[in-house]
């Protein structure tokens, strides 16, 4: 009786071993699949001239307004609503703010075409939504940042990027980055 016992505790004891062992090593591998972003409107580190200051589509004011394509591949599972920043690594200035987007796909003006999607912030023109690079003296660099939220945030239609940064503390499960040049 004692030794059937020990066999049973034993069996399970290496039943449970292995399937911890084969748990670590499923979360070990979604782990090293890092969430990217990617975009068509930008092309060997250039931003495509038509998402910038040579766009044939213009606001009122001279603001281009064509939001440039971007694709989101191994967000975490979890992942519910998707939120973009982009801004000038040149100058502090901010060209993009959405949140609440729950495709993992910006469509090529998605700024526009899809803005009942999402909500967004104001740019640094002082206008809601896509507002692209409008270098003034040189080629500038551009960062793209999408952030992928376990749950919706609470903004509303033209928050600012310190009301983005707050809201969003704690709902971050990944963040994906991509740059981009725009030649003046």
């Amino acid at each position: 009786m004692f030794n059937k016992n020990i066999l049973r505790i034993l069996a399970i004891s290496a039943i449970l071993i292995l399937g911890l062992s084969a748990v670590s090593s499923v979360m070990a591998a979604e782990s090293t699949s890092k969430m990217k972003v990617s975009s068509s409107g930008i092309k060997n580190g250039k931003i495509d001239k038509k998402y910038g200051m040579y766009s044939s589509v213009k606001d009122k004011n001279g603001i281009p307004k064509i939001s440039i394509p971007l694709t989101v591949k191994n967000a975490p599972k979890k992942t519910k609503y998707y939120a973009v920043y982009m801004y000038d690594n040149n100058v502090p200035w901010v060209h993009w703010l959405a949140v609440n987007y729950k495709s993992k796909t910006f469509t090529e003006d998605a700024s526009r075409k899809k803005a009942s999607s999402m909500i967004q912030g104001k740019n640094s023109f002082g206008t809601i939504g896509y507002g692209g690079p409008t270098p003034p003296d040189k080629t500038h660099t551009y960062t793209i940042k999408v952030y992928a939220l376990k749950s919706k945030v609470s903004l509303s239609k033209g928050f600012s990027y310190s009301q983005f940064k707050k809201v969003t503390n704690g709902k971050i499960l990944s963040t994906a980055t991509i740059k981009g040049k725009y030649v003046k």
